[in-house]
């Protein structure tokens, strides 16, 4: 009874990611990346309630379905393997009991990494030039500083930067930041829909629990100071390293910011306004620099002690 069961849920999961493909190629191909969103959650679900063996299987039939239906287009014959890997990896760590933060990374890094080998070596193979993809990410950027009123050629060039090499460097973070996220979206979706259905609960955590790391705070205010040493640097190779770390710093400390202003938020003004925000620093770019101070303070101490001393008034 039990393998029945099994290879039933085995060929209902097959039969609507089937029909999922058929709508998107008969769309034009409209809801690709939803679709390849959803197959590693599949995955990740039907090997939560059987063994990892049979999540395997599964996997095997949703890749040649995929490239079959799919009509071999290009976004599944590259991240449906990414999806597939991530969500084995995942999986993989829920069979081992692995703690949230760890599967948050696992999905994380596995994506990034996926991301990363799609952008710079699978897409040149199929005639998608990394110089061709810089150039139209520099002209998305003319078009957004055309819409706000700021020249982000000009932006760079005050601060002694070379705006073609922030482009590489952007490229380059930007592909990790898109894998990134694409992991913690696939494990949000997996920790409630896990729940939802009854088959595990991973037990998501609030965000006023992840308190940020003092030590992390105090590396990422350095590291980000490299941003302005980096002009001084006349090595290209030093050059760009400097303003990866640079980058990475700062991406850190817009985290705790952001983390900071929603709880501020949440806390103080009882309204959710990290949205509001995220959105405002597009129009006013000057606001980074504020979040990115915020970031510090919150990560450091004393802006968490200001929250949790807020928090524990309304408490009383």
């Amino acid at each position: 009874m039990n393998q029945t069961k099994k290879l039933t849920q085995g060929a209902m999961m097959l039969a609507i990611t089937g029909a999922l493909i058929l709508i998107d190629r008969m769309t034009a191909y409209w809801f690709t990346e939803l679709v390849v969103l959803i197959m590693p959650i599949v995955i990740i679900m039907y090997t939560s309630m059987h063994t990892f063996k049979d999540g395997a299987m599964l996997c095997v039939g949703l890749a040649i379905i995929a490239f079959l239906l799919g009509n071999f287009q290009l976004t599944y014959l590259i991240y449906v393997p990414v999806g597939i890997v991530t969500a084995l990896v995942y999986a993989w760590g829920i069979k081992k009991n692995m703690d949230k933060t760890r599967l948050l990374l696992s999905a994380i890094v596995t994506y990034t990494i996926g991301e990363l080998v799609a952008a710079f070596i699978v897409y040149p193979l199929f005639g998608f030039p990394i110089a061709r993809m810089l150039e139209e990410y520099k002209t998305s950027f003319d078009q957004i500083g055309s819409f706000t009123g700021m020249s982000y050629s000009s932006f760079f060039t005050a601060l002694g930067l070379d705006f073609s090499k922030i482009i590489v460097i952007m490229y380059v973070l930007s592909t990790i930041i898109m894998g990134a996220m694409e992991g913690v979206l696939i494990h949000l979706l997996s920790v409630f829909l896990l729940k939802r259905f009854k088959i595990k609960d991973l037990c998501a955590t609030s965000i006023f629990d992840m308190k940020p790391n003092p030590v992390l705070a105090y590396v990422s205010l350095f590291m980000a100071s490299l941003m302005f040493l980096a002009r001084f640097i006349n090595n290209e190779t030093f050059y760009y390293i400097a303003i990866v770390i640079s980058v990475c710093g700062m991406l850190v400390l817009f985290y705790y910011g952001y983390i900071f202003v929603v709880l501020f938020g949440l806390i103080v003004l009882r309204r959710n306004i990290g949205a509001f925000f995220i959105l405002l620093c597009f129009f006013v770019p000057g606001l980074l620099f504020s979040l990115m101070i915020l970031g510090f303070l919150y990560g450091s101490g004393p802006l968490r002690a200001y929250l949790e001393t807020k928090a524990q008034a309304l408490q009383k």
